[in-house]
This record gives C-alpha cells, structure tokens and sequence, in this order.
C-alpha cells in the first residue's frame, strides 16, 4: 500500500561516515516537506537506514531503483544487499570524482578491484558479491531510466556483402536470427580467406576453403559450413555478385539422415515426467505446462520460448506457432495442456509488464534468454524421475510424440502437419519405428516360396 510519510533530518544521520551526504536544504528535494514513499520504505524497515540510502550520492535514483527491483520479482532481503550495493558504488564514485551519469564497464571494472580490498563494506552490511551484484543491477536500471547510454556491444562491423548477407536472410528467407548469427559468421570467415573480389570466385577456390574447414571439424559442423557457403553464394548469385553455377561447386557432406531410429520414450514414462512436476510450486507448475506442450503437441523448444498469450485463443482451444522460416501454423491446444497454462498463470507466473506465457523463476523476472533452459529442465526432470532415455533434451519428447502418434494409427501426412515438416522425407524417419507397418510394406523374396524379405 502506498503511504506518505513526512521526511526530517535525523540526529544520527549528521553522525554518519564520510560514505553519506547529510540531508540540508540545499538538496534538490526538501526535507521539511512531505515526500511520497514509494519503494524504499518497503524494503527497508529502520527510518534511518531509509535515510541512509536516500542521502547517499545516488539519493535520487533510490527509490525508483527500488520500484525497478521490486517489479523484477525480488524479495526483501536480496533487494536490501542490491540497495546497499548501488549505494556502495554511488559513494565510491563520490570519492573517485566520477558522476552517477559517468559510470561506464572501466568505472564497474575499477569499482569490482575496490570491493575486493576495500574497508567500507561493512558500512553497507553486506558481502563482495552483492555489492558487485548491486552495482551492476543499479546500472543496468540507470541505461533503462536513459540516464547512461546503453552498453557498448564490441563487435566488428560486418563487411557490406555480409551485412546485405544477413539482412536478405531476414526479410526474405525468413531464418531466424540464431540461424543468421550462425551463416553471417561463415561467411565472414569465407571473405577473410578467399577475399572480396567476388568475380574471381571459382570451384577451387570455394572447395579449397570449405576442405580447410572440414580438417578441422566434425561431420555436424562441417555440414553447417557448406549448407551457410551454399546460402551465401545463393544470394550472390541472386544479385549478379557471382555466377550460379558456384552453387552446384558447394560439395554435400555424407550425411544419412534416415540411418539411425529415432529417439524416444514410451508414453507411459512421459506420463512419468509430467507427473513428476509438483503443480503446487513455482517451478513445477511451470515445468509441468511446458513439458505438457512438448509432448502433446511436439513443440520445438524454441517454439515453447516465443510462446506469447496472443498466440492462445482460449475460445477455441487453438494454439498459434511460428517455428522454423516463420511461418505460422495453428495447433489444438490439448485440454490437459491448457489447464496447466491457466494454473501457472493464475496461481505463479509473476506479475511482469511482459507477454511471454513462461517466465524465469528467479529474478530478475523476465523470458527465458534461450531454448537450452528448457531443454535442461526436461533432462532434470528424467534424471529425477530415473527414467532412461536415450537423450536428454527437449527434442526427445518431440521424437516421443510422433512415435506415439505413428502406433496410434496416424498416417505420415497427419504426423507431418503436426511436426511441421516440409518434406514428407524427414517424417519418414519416424516410420522405421513402426515394425507392424515395416512388414507390412516389406517386398516378397523373388524366386520360390515368395517369403517376405
């Protein structure tokens, strides 16, 4: 509840250490007058360390800076040690001669050796790594406030080829921004070895580079290097840069991707993994809905993370995905799937100014910063439930769910909606794990008897 209180000089605070302004009138905010309180007192329970912290160099900033925490999701007791942090930092800074506006990664580097050997932590109450942890946080909500200019990313600027490489792979093949990360880095390294001089690209010369990067690599990653020089010299050649004949110079890597079975589990042990979820925590609710959504409906992982609520059309049971190339495809959101999105929501998803259906549960609150996490808590889950299974990450339920589907009488075309496939080539695959519809397709022996093979 928001309250005001009246803000007075207090005795005690004129006795503090060199680290705390006093409060006087010839602060921009008066201390006779009255002052609404906004996150400080919240946090901070003794009205002198409210005090304290508002009469430390970064007075101003500290209460919003304590409504930046408190909408982050973080409780009490880490949010006081943040607070005290960034106040450690403001008043090192006072000392240093360097502004609150002048804080960059030098001053944070500089501050981080401080805290190491300095003897005024204890004046803070709190330990290096939350001073250090504090500063940072009171940083980054600074760059959010526009009060310090966002963080450098150092990257070297992107040759023009690669940077027209990239953005014809966004606005017109429709890859995904990992994807581009992946095919703009090969192709800066192709440029840096064999030049810029697009005409005098031949086959030896894209063979030799892509034989340099094969002797140095396994099968995985050398199959990523041709299939981004294929791309690359794709939109050359689209835009005259080079001849299309190149293309065809790209050689294929051995690669059978129908050799091996499939990787699975039984439907009994998924419902072991969903059962393993405790619906009553943060934690579990979530992790139960997500592995709900793999299995039921053979999400990718990514898929799961762009999850948006907009996606959800609740009145018709339907569920809204863009996966590989972006493009969208409406799934049945299973019932089961559905009730443990809704009791998340209602019950544990914290209250964040952001549209993602699954959050972290830690703060600071926000999206999951990728796909691994929920592959990772797929493979917690197996690992604590003991079930063994031949991989460990959240594909596998996407493998499990097709199978399912396959022994369930499902046609090819069917699962293939379903995965999303593009070729009916890749939901093949799947079919090897069918044994009654293998000697079903299996051709007579030719010659006497007319056994099947």
């Amino acid at each position: 509840m928001r309250r005001f209180s009246r803000v007075c000089p207090d005795r005690r605070h004129h006795s503090l250490r060199i680290f705390f302004f006093p409060l006087t009138t010839s602060r921009k905010m008066c201390p006779f007058t009255f002052k609404e309180v906004v996150m400080l007192e919240y946090y901070i329970e003794p009205k002198f360390k409210v005090l304290q912290l508002r009469g430390c160099a970064a007075g101003e900033h500290m209460d919003h800076f304590a409504e930046w925490l408190r909408s982050a999701g973080y409780r009490r007791r880490p949010a006081q040690l943040l607070l005290r942090g960034a106040a450690h930092l403001s008043q090192w800074g006072l000392i240093r001669k360097v502004r609150i506006d002048q804080i960059d990664q030098p001053a944070l580097d500089s501050f981080a050796l401080h805290v190491a050997t300095c003897a005024c932590t204890h004046v803070f109450h709190g330990r290096d790594r939350y001073n250090l942890a504090g500063a940072r946080r009171f940083v980054e909500h600074l760059q959010h406030r526009g009060i310090l200019p966002p963080a450098e990313v150092k990257s070297r600027p992107l040759p023009f080829l690669v940077e027209a490489f990239s953005d014809w792979m966004r606005n017109h093949r429709g890859a995904t921004e990992s994807t581009i990360a992946q095919y703009v880095q090969i192709a800066s390294e192709f440029l840096a070895d064999v030049g810029t001089d697009t005409g005098q690209y031949d086959a030896t010369v894209v063979r030799k580079f892509i034989l340099a990067k094969m002797c140095r690599t396994g099968q995985s990653r050398a199959k990523s290097v041709a299939n981004s020089i294929r791309m690359f010299l794709r939109f050359l050649s689209t835009y005259a840069y080079c001849s299309s004949d190149l293309i065809g110079a790209v050689p294929r890597i051995a690669h059978w991707r129908l050799s091996s079975l499939p990787r699975y589990i039984a439907t009994q042990d998924i419902e072991r993994l969903v059962g393993a979820c405790n619906p009553s925590t943060a934690g579990g609710a979530r992790d139960r809905a997500i592995i709900l959504l793999l299995a039921r409906l053979a999400l990718r992982a990514g898929d799961v993370r762009e999850l948006r609520f907009q996606d959800i059309d609740w009145s018709n049971a339907r569920l809204r995905v863009a996966g590989k190339g972006r493009s969208e495809t409406r799934l049945p959101l299973p019932q089961d799937a559905g009730d443990a999105i809704l009791h998340y929501w209602q019950n544990f998803r914290p209250r964040v100014n952001d549209d993602h259906v699954f959050l972290r549960i830690r703060p600071p609150f926000g999206p999951l910063p990728s796909s691994g996490p929920i592959s990772s808590l797929v493979g917690r889950t197996l690992r604590r439930t003991g079930i063994q299974a031949p991989s460990m990450g959240a594909h596998l339920l996407r493998h499990s769910s097709a199978t399912a589907m396959l022994r369930q009488g499902s046609s090819l075309e069917v699962i293939g909606a379903v995965l999303r496939h593009q070729s009916v080539e890749s939901t093949a695959h799947y079919a090897k794990v069918d044994w009654m519809l293998l000697r079903s397709v299996a051709q007579p022996w030719p010659g006497k008897g007319g056994s099947s093979c």
